[in-house]
C-alpha cells in the first residue's frame, strides 16, 4: 500500500468513527485518585538495569503506585520486556529481537552498563512479570513498533492481562495509533493510551483523535496549557514522561497532570 493509500485509508476510518462510534474515555479504578500517580519507568532504571525483574521489585520497594515496561516479541512468539528492538546496548552487536528465539535470549545479560556488580540478569518475559506483580500496583505496557501494521503482539499481550486476571489494573500504550486502535478491537474493556511526542512518527497531536484512546501520555517538555485542557475536556486522563527533575515536577503539577513516569520515584517521593 502506497503512503498516499494509507493515507486515505485512516481518514476514511476516522470519518467512520466519528459518524458510528462514541467516544468515551474510560479509566481502571487504580488510577481513579486525587494525588500524583507515580510510574516507575522501566522499573527503576536511575537505581537498576531498565526493564529487569531486579528493576521493578526495586520500585515496589518505593512504593510506586505502577510500572512501566516494553514489550517485543521474539521469533519464536514469546513476548520479552526490553526497550529496544535489538540488542546493540547489551551485546554491542545490532541484533533484533525478533530473529532471536527466547532460549536464545537467556543467554544474554540485562545488566547494561554500570551495573556490573550486580549478578547476571536475563530479559523477562512478560508474564515474569505478571507474576510477581502485587496486588496494588498499576501496569503500563507499551506496545514497541517497527512497522506501520501489526507484528501480531496485541493478542498475546491481552491474553496474558486475561491469565493473571490484571485487566481492571492494566494500561495498553503506544506511539503507533493503530495499535491502539486494534487492542480496542480485540478487547473493549482494555484501558488504552496514545502516546505523544513531536519527535516520534506519529507526531500530530491529531492522531490522538483517530486513536481515541482513554488516556494520553505525553512528553512533559512538549505538553502545555491548550493540549490539557483539550483532552481533559474530553474526558481524557494525562499522564508525562520522563519526568526526572525538580523543574519536570513542578511543571507537571503547574498543568494539573494526572499523573508521571519517572526513572527515579525516590527523588520525587
Amino acid at each position: 500500500m502506497t503512503y498516499i493509500g494509507i493515507i486515505a485509508s485512516v481518514l476514511i476510518l476516522y470519518c467512520f468513527y466519528n459518524k458510528f462510534i462514541k467516544w468515551i474515555p474510560t479509566s481502571p479504578q487504580i488510577l481513579n485518585t486525587d494525588k500524583l500517580f507515580i510510574y516507575g519507568h522501566r522499573g527503576v532504571p536511575a537505581q537498576a538495569p531498565e526493564n529487569t525483574i531486579y528493576s521493578f521489585k526495586k520500585a515496589f520497594e518505593l512504593n510506586v503506585d505502577g510500572i512501566e515496561l516494553d514489550v517485543q516479541i521474539t521469533k519464536d512468539n514469546i513476548l520479552v520486556v526490553h526497550h529496544d528492538p535489538h540488542l546493540e546496548k547489551l551485546t554491542g552487536a545490532k541484533t533484533f529481537i525478533n530473529t532471536l528465539t527466547y532460549k536464545k535470549l537467556l543467554s544474554i545479560d540485562a545488566r547494561g552498563i554500570g551495573y556490573d556488580s550486580l549478578e547476571f540478569q536475563q530479559i523477562p518475559r512478560l508474564d515474569d512479570v505478571l507474576e510477581i506483580l502485587p496486588d496494588n500496583i498499576a501496569i503500563n505496557i507499551e506496545i514497541k513498533s517497527q512497522r506501520l501494521f501489526s507484528e501480531g503482539m496485541e493478542q498475546p499481550i491481552i491474553d496474558s492481562i486475561l491469565k493473571y486476571d490484571l485487566l481492571n489494573r492494566t494500561i495498553i500504550s503506544s506511539f503507533n495509533p493503530l495499535r491502539i486502535l486494534k487492542v480496542k478491537f480485540l478487547q473493549p474493556n482494555v484501558t488504552t493510551a496514545q502516546l505523544w511526542d513531536i519527535d516520534e512518527k506519529f507526531s500530530s497531536i491529531l492522531w490522538v483523535y483517530l486513536s481515541r484512546p482513554d488516556l494520553l501520555h505525553g512528553n512533559i517538555d512538549q505538553l502545555n496549557e491548550d493540549i490539557i485542557l483539550s483532552f481533559k475536556g474530553l474526558g481524557i486522563k494525562i499522564y508525562a514522561y520522563t519526568v526526572n527533575s525538580d523543574k519536570q515536577l513542578a511543571k507537571a503539577k503547574q498543568l494539573n497532570i494526572n499523573g508521571i513516569f519517572t526513572d527515579n520515584p525516590k527523588l520525587l517521593k
